[in-house]
């Protein structure tokens, strides 16, 4: 490559820097300090602004109501519940979408089980106290190695009281519908990054995903469980600055 080829290289990435919207959604019981630890290297890539899943009760009212605020084009960061609505907003305003990017989340229904699961503890909460997540849900979030690590485990449960029982309940709420036949009508393109030691999205999960999709990246961290952005924040960076630079 000449000077003159880098000087335009160079020139061209500051440019789309310049212009790149970057909009962030976060998970289940999760809040916009989720993105701590990458948000300085995002800041870098373009403007960063934060969606929440505070309203709606279904994953379709929550697409709809971050789509009514997304900037004219942006690249979509959706983690895990966020990945859910992130996908579905793709499918359903997709010039507002240049770039999506889906974090250890999944396109599977909501089981039975896991329903009837969800409806006991709302039920329990009807009777007992928010306190929080229990420190089963917690550590279960985090690579077994980092299970008792107390800065993560008090930065989740922090996200959860902050949240508090209101949100816990109505995302509590929400069921999953199968979402494969969406990921076929998302032409843009589409990173997804899943972590090997995830305890709550198994890797085929986003194995289907990717198979769905017309034009994925797939890129998988490993010595991580399900916090991707708070567990391996550099790695994380790192696949999507290579995804973002090499896709614009």
């Amino acid at each position: 490559m000449t000077a003159s080829e880098m000087n335009i290289t160079h020139n061209s990435e500051s440019a789309a820097t310049t212009q790149r919207h970057i909009v962030l959604i976060p998970g289940f019981m999760c809040d916009a300090s989720l993105w701590q630890d990458v948000l300085g290297g995002l800041q870098q890539l373009g403007t960063v602004s934060f969606a929440d899943l505070n309203q709606g009760s279904d994953i379709d009212a929550m697409a709809e109501r971050i789509i009514a605020s997304l900037p004219h084009s942006c690249v979509l960061i959706g983690f895990s519940l966020g990945g859910y609505v992130a996908r579905r907003i793709a499918a359903k305003a997709p010039q507002r979408v240049s770039h999506l990017v889906l974090l250890n989340t999944s396109a599977r229904a909501t089981s039975a089980e896991e329903i009837a699961r969800n409806q006991q503890q709302i039920k329990m909460l009807k009777v007992f106290p928010y306190k929080g997540q229990t420190i089963t849900a917690l550590k279960r979030a985090l690579h077994p190695a980092r299970s008792d690590n107390a800065l993560l485990l008090q930065h989740l449960q922090t996200m959860s009281l902050t949240l508090g029982a209101d949100i816990f309940m109505q995302q509590l709420s929400i069921v999953r519908q199968d979402g494969h036949a969406d990921c076929a009508q998302i032409f843009c393109p589409v990173l997804v990054v899943a972590s090997r030691e995830d305890q709550m999205r198994r890797l085929q999960e986003a194995e289907d995903i990717v198979a769905a999709l017309p034009d994925p990246t797939f890129r998988i961290i490993d010595d991580c469980g399900h916090m991707s952005p708070l567990e391996q924040p550099e790695i994380l960076l790192e696949y999507l600055r290579d995804f973002l630079i090499r896709t614009s």
